[in-house]
């Protein structure tokens, strides 16, 4: 059989099939990507806690196992996808894309990069700086001091920035207690993964299917 490609199914009837899956578990779908890899065919569904208020999503790692377990079942039992595909579920992590108009207004304030298919006003094609209030259609950046200002549909790419925030060094002869920290979704990564923090992904490793 030949591979499948990108319009041999309708992506839109997956989503409908996953959404009451997501919906028993508090999330929802932020993103549903059918890509192809060096290992193959991959699904990749992402999620989010519902009214979280980090960027990360507020997804732990055993959300995104709980979540693929179920959405595997339902899309065997739908039989939607007709070839062997990898299933991948995460979290938008802290450099989560930005597609939507209400996206770009939920981050305001937030550190992001905007990939441009023509230049700004001022010739960038690559905005980095602070997602400022914009009229409806626009996107505002705050760049090195100056607001830039696009149409919305000049956007190729938009992303969060994660940004490491520095630590004072302690006084000498100060020692640090030992810290036990748990986080939501935002620096954990699948098993055997090495933790990024320009990526913060929750994820559970690839599950083959068909």
């Amino acid at each position: 059989m030949e591979p499948t490609t990108r319009a041999a199914f309708d992506l839109g009837r997956v989503r409908d099939a996953v959404a009451p899956v997501l919906a028993s578990h508090g999330v929802t779908l932020v993103d549903l990507e059918w890509t192809t890899e060096r290992a193959g065919w991959t699904l990749r569904v992402t999620i989010e806690r519902e009214g979280a208020a980090d960027v990360g999503g507020g997804v732990t790692l055993d959300d995104c196992a709980d979540v693929s377990r179920d959405v595997s079942s339902v899309l065997d039992v739908e039989d939607l996808i007709p070839n062997h595909y990898n299933l991948e579920v995460s979290s938008p992590g802290l450099d989560r894309r930005l597609r939507t108009p209400a996206e770009f207004a939920r981050f305001l304030g937030k550190a992001a990069k905007v990939k441009l298919s023509r230049p700004a006003p001022d010739g960038q094609r690559l905005l980095r700086g602070e997602l400022l209030q914009a009229p409806e259609g626009q996107v505002a950046v705050l760049v090195d001091g100056k607001r830039i200002e696009v149409p919305v549909s000049d956007v190729v790419e938009a992303r969060l920035v994660f940004e490491l925030t520095t630590q004072p060094k302690p006084k000498k002869g100060q020692r640090h207690g030992k810290e036990t920290a748990k986080e939501s979704g935002q620096a954990k990564r699948s098993a055997g993964a090495a933790p990024g923090p320009s990526s913060g992904r929750s994820e559970r490793g690839s599950e083959k299917r068909k």
